[in-house]
């Protein structure tokens, strides 16, 4: 999906083309159109991709694909009550929770963490 801005030339469209990918474009005149699209976008970025130099493109996709599986099976969103967007069924209702039973796993260098309870 992209804009009908006039930086995206012929070439640019053909790029996708070669590769089977159908492009399409939004209305003219219509910023908000993108809304969640361009959300998502700027959450990759600053919560991941502006903390890497990218060498290669095998990098890049080691890092969003690491990225996206945390985004949508570990990270909490406000809009999910704080569930990740993956997660079917309601957490069980714990009491208390001690901080011996936390545990932090770290991906991407530290950029990424996650908590979760320790196995019983």
């Amino acid at each position: 999906m992209r804009d009908n801005d006039a930086k995206f030339s012929g070439q640019f469209d053909e790029v996708f083309r070669s590769s089977a990918v159908q492009i399409k474009r939004t209305v003219a005149m219509s910023p908000n159109l993108r809304a969640h699209v361009e959300r998502f976008i700027q959450t990759l970025k600053f919560e991941c991709l502006n903390k890497f130099v990218i060498v290669a493109e095998k990098h890049l996709d080691h890092i969003c694909r690491v990225w996206s599986r945390h985004y949508n099976e570990e990270r909490p969103h406000s809009s999910r009550d704080h569930l990740p967007p993956d997660f079917t069924a309601p957490p069980s209702e714990v009491s208390t929770v001690r901080l011996n039973d936390i545990v932090c796993t770290s991906k991407l260098g530290g950029v990424i963490h996650s908590y979760s309870r320790r196995a019983a």
